[in-house]
């Protein structure tokens, strides 16, 4: 493709937004258009943890594209101000000791910074810790970000325009996509970028898509402020948390789908109840009283991988001017995962990290 082409991106959260400033380094202004305003309060992105992270080797392919991810963050960090970690370093003793140091093992011959610490050698970088864990598995180069700010900052930084549209429909000529159809009429342009999360699929199906998912429910509790005493990303078998600037803890359960407690039917009680559970670990300066609570939706494709590329219809034939990102975690793969796919749109290359986790068709 030589010319520069025009672009819509359907979505305004993490991933759109990620994929909006990605084109903007290349020259390109494109249109955002979302139902909520960017990162809307109904969004994955604004019930995200918000880590970026790689910590994970179970997948070699996948670990190299988080891994990339995380340095093209890095990258941003420097041109973008508003979008540097809030929680610097990763403490994690989710898994058994003896799973973390081989996690440790293969993490290390994947060439990734990462240390085993003993339990006094973790309490003593957590000075407020009070559950000891056996070990921990300890990183310097990851961190979380403010993820509604986040998300707003990479799309003003991009210049894109972003309109509030709801998008109902992909329009088609022959085997190409040319535009979307929204509640206010159709919109064209030569690329269209689905972003729209748990929103992909029905989008999908308008063009004769199927697109599998096995989404997930996740719960993030907010805390009202509290003196500032945790500097890192922590996470144990049945929670996780980070505090921001402002003193707020982020705080979850297990990594799974959220499941209520044994005995607690509601959601606020859940929420409750993972607070108290982060008393216990940690001797905070002061009560926990909750903010508020979410129960978001993480936009997971069947297989559990991001599904990234060009979208083949059953018979195989790819359907030109589409190009779909859908995957959790946003944060963690969004710069990468844009980085990428720009260049595929762009050049037609489509480079090693996003290699295995094409578009299948069903």
């Amino acid at each position: 493709m030589t010319a520069k082409p025009e672009i819509i991106i359907v979505g305004a959260g993490i991933v759109g937004a990620c994929l909006a400033y990605e084109a903007s380094q290349r020259g390109l202004s494109p249109l955002v258009l979302a139902s909520a305003p960017v990162a809307g309060g109904g969004s994955a992105t604004a019930a995200s943890w918000a880590w970026i992270n790689a910590c994970s080797a179970d997948d070699p392919s996948y670990f190299r594209l988080r891994h990339a991810s995380l340095r093209r963050w890095q990258v941003w960090q420097q041109q973008i101000d508003g979008i540097g970690f809030s929680a610097r370093e990763t403490f994690l003793w989710d898994l058994p000791a003896d799973d973390l140091a081989a996690a440790v093992a293969q993490l290390t011959a994947l060439g990734y910074p990462v240390a085993l610490l003993t339990g006094a050698e973790t309490a003593a970088r957590l000075p407020r810790l009070r559950e000891r864990p056996d070990a921990a598995l300890h990183t310097a180069i990851e961190g979380a970000v403010e993820p509604v700010a986040t998300a707003t900052r990479l799309i003003e930084a991009s210049g894109a325009t972003v309109r509030q549209a709801h998008v109902h429909g992909l329009i088609t000529k022959g085997r190409r996509v040319t535009g979307v159809m929204t509640g206010d009429g159709p919109v064209h342009a030569d690329e269209v970028v689905l972003a729209a999360g748990n929103a992909t699929p029905t989008l999908l199906q308008t063009v004769g898509i199927e697109l599998e998912m096995q989404s997930s429910d996740g719960l993030l509790v907010v805390s009202r402020p509290v003196e500032r005493f945790l500097e890192a990303v922590v996470a144990g078998p049945d929670f996780h948390v980070w505090q921001r600037a402002d003193g707020c803890l982020l705080v979850g359960g297990s990594f799974g789908a959220y499941a209520p407690r044994p005995g607690l039917s509601t959601l606020h009680r859940n929420a409750l109840a993972q607070l108290a559970r982060i008393e216990t670990v940690f001797d905070c300066p002061g009560p926990l009283e909750m903010d508020s609570v979410t129960l978001g939706r993480r936009p997971i494709p069947a297989g559990g991988m991001p599904r990234v590329g060009r979208c083949p219809k059953p018979d195989g034939e790819i359907l030109e001017g589409l190009y779909t990102v859908v995957m959790h975690s946003g944060f963690s793969n969004g710069a990468g995962v844009a980085l990428a796919a720009l260049e595929e749109i762009l050049s037609g290359t489509r480079t090693p990290e996003i290699a295995p986790f094409g578009m299948v068709p069903v």
